[in-house]
């Protein structure tokens, strides 16, 4: 560390005078409060806070071969994992530029052109997500088993809900709503009825939903739920309490918005539509 003089060379000569002399006095009385290596550090900040500004500039600054500071397409700017379930590129002009990486998601700056026009676009945002369940459960006796909950989404509001869940790489839609009514509703079900596949976001992509209306449920024994330590999907930690409705009742509220999340809603509106449930 330099000395004090060496920094500031000017602030203890005697030759000073008038305004010149006055600034040297300030700055003087300005060391003699601060300690160099405080100087040093509020310099060194000033520095970096420039320097960070600048690197965030140029990351989001596109040209055609794709982010300044990516060594190639495949590196992400943010590692907080990796992600193994399916990535959309069908459309793009070029290799993704991948912002954020995490077990959970992918998001990337696609080229694309769009749909039925000339126009490309060099930087839209997308999300690679993996695909999801849901399950409308019913059961023997003729009642759906919803679950009354919040989640962090939801602005501190209470929703009904049904069972959801995220399709673990190599699984197949079908076994993870099994799995599934399994492990959150402790319910063997006779058939499971699939009622479509959906896309979240059309714009941004955001994975599939894939909905089912699973009939002739029974409570099994409750065994303990070993998860995998790769399993992308966790098990609920929010307070959950099962309600049991029936069908009357299910209408009623799926009418009133009662299901707050989309893709509960649409699951139950496709089960409602099934030819087991008109009545």
């Amino acid at each position: 560390i330099r000395s004090r003089n060496q920094l500031f060379p000017s602030a203890n000569t005697d030759k000073m005078s008038g305004a010149a002399g006055n600034r040297g006095g300030v700055r003087k009385r300005f060391l003699d409060v601060v300690s160099p290596n405080a100087v040093i550090f509020l310099l060194g900040s000033v520095v970096g806070g420039a320097l960070v500004a600048f690197l965030f500039q140029q990351s989001t600054s596109q040209s055609g071969s794709g982010n300044m500071l990516l060594k190639s397409s495949s590196d992400c700017q943010i590692s907080l994992g990796t992600y193994r379930g399916n990535e959309y590129t069908e459309g793009s002009l070029s290799a993704p530029i991948c912002l954020v990486n995490s077990k959970f998601m992918k998001v990337s700056l696609h080229k694309v052109k769009l749909p039925g026009t000339d126009q490309i676009i060099d930087d839209w945002l997308w999300v690679d997500y993996h695909d999801r369940i849901n399950v409308l459960a019913q059961t023997t006796e003729n009642e759906f088993l919803v679950f009354e909950q919040t989640k962090y989404a939801l602005e501190g509001r209470s929703s009904l809900a049904i069972v959801g869940g995220i399709v673990e790489p190599q699984e197949d839609p079908h076994e993870t709503a099994r799995r599934e009514v399994d492990e959150e509703l402790l319910q063997t079900c006779q058939e499971f009825h699939f009622l479509g596949r959906y896309r979240t976001d059309v714009n941004r992509g955001v994975g599939w939903l894939n909905s089912f209306l699973a009939t002739g449920c029974t409570t099994h024994q409750h065994a303990e739920v070993v998860q995998d330590e790769g399993q992308v999907g966790k098990a609920d930690t929010e307070e959950q309490i099962l309600k049991r409705l029936s069908l009357s009742e299910l209408r009623e509220a799926f009418a009133a918005g009662k299901f707050l999340e989309v893709q509960w809603t649409a699951t139950i509106g496709e089960a409602l539509q099934h030819p087991l449930l008109r009545q």
